[in-house]
């Protein structure tokens, strides 16, 4: 065929987005090849729901392609965007991929597969899946519809290894800062409010001691004999 070495050159170039790029700058033509898919991992989702995906994981786009042109038409690559849903921005451009080549003949159908992980922003998006195929020595963008999409972040266990980890520095990183203190301003303030045994702060005065031991606290000589004969008797009564 006339444009087997298109193919061939795209086939190789399929890898990157610049060979769809260059294709998607050029003139749409129009084309009577059919395009739809199902979300393989949500069956039942349509066109008209939204579906809600997780980061970290993936989906499966399987394609239905009818062709209703007079002569064959040759699938060559997918690829696609995550879009803005109220603005139409391009938020997230999809790694382009080769596919086949899958020739379809005039009336007949072909299926193939796009995987897509998911690893963006949480936010709302609208999936914009796009194909190429050759067709009378062009490369052609094939439209597909879009389908609405909420993506989250995935919820962290507790038991998560990486969190675990985390936990465990966190907490030796709070024990080694709680020792710290208490070495440098802890321990010497619960030194210095101690109770101290009450035998060794207590002051014995002389009057307390002679009343205790019943001796005399005070010296007798410098007192008159007879006054002190005079306070003898007072107690002898």
């Amino acid at each position: 065929m006339k444009f087997s070495s298109i193919i061939a050159a795209l086939v190789a170039a399929v890898g990157t987005v610049s060979a769809f790029e260059a294709a998607e700058g050029e003139k749409p033509h129009s084309i009577a090849f059919i395009v739809d898919y199902s979300i393989v991992e949500y069956p039942e989702i349509t066109e008209t729901d939204v579906v809600e995906l997780t980061n970290g994981n993936s989906i499966t786009l399987n394609y239905q392609a009818v062709n209703n042109e007079e002569t064959e038409v040759t699938i060559i690559g997918v690829s696609g965007t995550f879009l803005d849903p109220t603005t139409g921005k391009v938020l997230v451009n999809l790694t382009a991929g080769q596919v086949g080549p899958l020739t379809v003949q005039p009336g007949e159908s072909e299926s193939f597969n796009q995987k897509i992980p998911l690893n963006v922003l949480p936010a709302n998006y609208k999936i914009v899946p796009q194909l190429f195929v050759a067709h009378e020595d062009k490369v052609k963008h094939v439209a597909i519809r879009s389908q609405l999409a909420t993506i989250v972040d995935a919820p962290v266990s507790i038991f998560n290894p990486q969190l675990l980890f985390l936990e465990l520095i966190l907490l030796a990183s709070a024990a080694g800062l709680g020792y710290f203190v208490y070495q440098t301003w802890g321990k010497q303030y619960f030194q210095g409010t101690a109770p101290v045994a009450s035998s060794k702060l207590r002051a014995v005065s002389p009057s307390s001691e002679g009343s205790a031991t019943g001796g005399k606290a005070y010296d007798e000589s410098w007192i008159p004999e007879g006054h002190l004969k005079q306070k003898k008797q007072k107690k002898a009564f």
